[in-house]
């Protein structure tokens, strides 16, 4: 099984009480495996869309305890690589995503995602792996 950076899309739905099912099996088996990294830009994503104190504190912890990919000079240049590719054909996305793609390439994750094409454009790119876990 591959090592997983989960993106926030995917979070939304493993938190959302009506999430897709198939998100949070494979995510808790994700988990189960502690194959799970996160970074920076999906820790102040996710949190930044938490309602509740208690949630917030809750996912707060849970992040926490996964694998912490930094964001260095290495993560930048890639994703600065990545867009710079993209922007000859005509395409951009956001940075954010080029981000996390370049923090799971250079340290070995698959990111997964819930149906954002970003990281599927930034995977023929040069950027991660991806998956995505919208049925």
């Amino acid at each position: 099984m591959a090592k997983v950076l989960i993106d926030t899309s995917v979070w939304i739905e493993f938190y959302h009480p009506k999430g897709a099912a198939v998100v949070k099996e494979e995510v808790r088996a994700a988990l189960e495996r502690d194959d799970v990294a996160t970074t920076t830009p999906v820790v102040v994503e996710l949190l930044s869309g938490v309602r509740k104190k208690s949630d917030y504190n809750m996912v707060r912890e849970d992040l926490a305890s996964l694998i912490f990919l930094p964001l260095t000079w290495a993560e930048a240049m890639l994703g600065a690589e990545i867009a710079w590719k993209l922007a000859r054909t005509g395409k951009r996305i956001p940075t954010v995503d080029l981000l996390v793609s370049a923090a799971a390439k250079r340290h070995g994750y698959e990111v997964w995602h819930f149906g954002d094409e970003h990281f599927a454009i930034a995977e023929k790119a040069g950027g991660a792996r991806q998956r995505s876990l919208a049925r």
